[in-house]
């Protein structure tokens, strides 16, 4: 169903933005996988596998049968 696809995207976009915005903000020395400030970090690494699960679960049931 062409809802699957949309949805699968949307959550798609939304983890890939989130990455960008993670990077960003590694390099910027705003988070860090230690001290801190690594709560934020590691929250937006589970964020990014939970959200890749999904989209690729959302995209399984658009091309199943």
């Amino acid at each position: 169903m062409w809802y699957w696809w949309v949805t699968g995207i949307a959550v798609w976009l939304a983890s890939a933005a989130c990455i960008l915005s993670t990077i960003f903000e590694l390099k910027a020395g705003k988070v860090s996988p230690v001290g801190k400030k690594a709560e934020d970090f590691w929250g937006a690494v589970a964020f990014h596998g939970v959200t890749a699960v999904l989209a690729l679960w959302l995209v399984g049931k658009a091309v199943s049968p």
